[in-house]
């Protein structure tokens, strides 16, 4: 009986700890790939702007546009997987929120690129660049909560 309570309690110690190690990892590993996220968000918005007045009268400047893009859709579902600590889960919802307004825009802003639409003020009147400037205090906080 005793060795049962034992091995019991042994295993119920060890599962919570496995939790513990588990919750240290996930914020070892989210603090720098959400940084080097959100500077990738960053840099986009500003190669975006040079080549969105390029493309305009650039075949091959919209099609290095429509590229940037869909890469940007893609690191947007990349991040949209990291699964943060829970210190972090406030944060990483907003930059989520943010995401999700950022697809959006980038969305129709692809629309519009690929309906052969694109003029010089497209960009802001998307407000894509808008939406992009929100991700600079979303970083402060996750490097705050990383210290």
């Amino acid at each position: 009986m005793k060795k049962t309570l034992l091995a019991a309690l042994l295993s119920i110690t060890v599962l919570s700890g496995c939790s513990a190690v588990n919750e240290v990892t996930n914020g070892l590993n989210y603090v720098p790939e959400a940084t080097e996220y959100i500077n990738d968000v960053q840099q986009f918005s500003k190669e975006i702007s040079a080549l969105a007045e390029t493309a305009v009268n650039d075949p091959k400047a919209k099609a290095e546009l429509e590229q940037m893009l869909e890469e940007m859709k893609t690191d947007i579902s990349e991040f949209g997987e990291l699964t943060p600590p829970s210190v972090f889960e406030d944060v990483h919802n907003q930059v989520i929120e943010h995401n999700n307004a950022l697809q959006e825009g980038i969305d129709k802003y692809l629309t519009i690129v690929k309906d052969g639409k694109l003029n010089a003020d497209l960009l802001e009147q998307t407000g894509l660049l808008d939406e992009i400037a929100v991700y600079s205090d979303l970083l402060t906080q996750i490097k705050k909560l990383g210290e």
